[in-house]
């Protein structure tokens, strides 16, 4: 089974947090508490990449390292693609 992690990057906001990934271009969400973080990072990243395998682009490299700004947090984010599009495709 596949698996892909990508880092987030979780940006604090006045309302929550806003989550994005650098490696992956579009790919953005947002939560109001940190508990909320991962589980919108996934559903985000899963449905941005199964969006991406649709229209069959290609899918980006996940960096080891990611510059990560002031006040920010970087979370890993793993996803199995085979599973979201068995989910979504049904």
């Amino acid at each position: 089974m596949r698996k892909l992690t990508y880092l987030a990057i979780l940006e604090p906001s006045k309302s929550g947090y806003g989550i994005y990934f650098p490696d992956v271009q579009g790919c953005i969400s947002c939560c109001s508490n940190i508990n909320e973080a991962q589980k919108y990072a996934q559903e985000a990243l899963g449905l941005h990449i199964y969006g991406m395998e649709k229209d069959n682009e290609e899918i980006p490299r996940a960096s080891d390292s990611v510059e990560v700004p002031d006040n920010c947090l970087a979370m890993p984010v793993t996803i199995y693609p085979d599973v979201v599009k068995n989910k979504l495709d049904n």
